[in-house]
């Protein structure tokens, strides 16, 4: 899986507006090609951070999405409505629940017990 994120500080008089658009605009990225996943979570402690996360199941979806004219509308909400924003890219390696993750605890031999429930 391919993302791209947008970390953004929500100016407050402009919240309401903020979130109209980015319902909006998710609606219509989720139903592009290759579109995976698309979510909006807001930080524990900086109350007026956010994070746009999309996620591809290819590159080139991914690509290919930032020449079209929805891209550009996203990050010309994210100029206006928010005081900063920074946009990251990455590519997931793996991905998993539990079981995922109690495998890759038990790569460590000194946390092996750490997420077993039958003790």
């Amino acid at each position: 899986m391919f993302y791209y994120q947008l970390n953004f500080v929500v100016r407050q008089d402009k919240f309401d507006e903020f979130i109209d658009a980015l319902y909006s605009l998710s609606k219509g990225i989720q139903n592009e090609h290759a579109c995976h996943e698309v979510g909006l979570y807001r930080d524990l402690q900086k109350r007026d951070d956010y994070r746009f996360h999309v996620e591809w199941k290819t590159r080139q979806a991914m690509e290919g999405h930032f020449k079209r004219e929805q891209f550009s509308v996203l990050i010309g909400a994210a100029k206006v409505l928010g005081e900063d924003f920074e946009m990251s890219i990455g590519e997931t390696l793996e991905k998993g629940s539990y079981q995922f993750a109690q495998e890759k605890i038990s790569l460590d031999p000194g946390k092996d017990k750490m997420l077993d429930t039958k003790s």
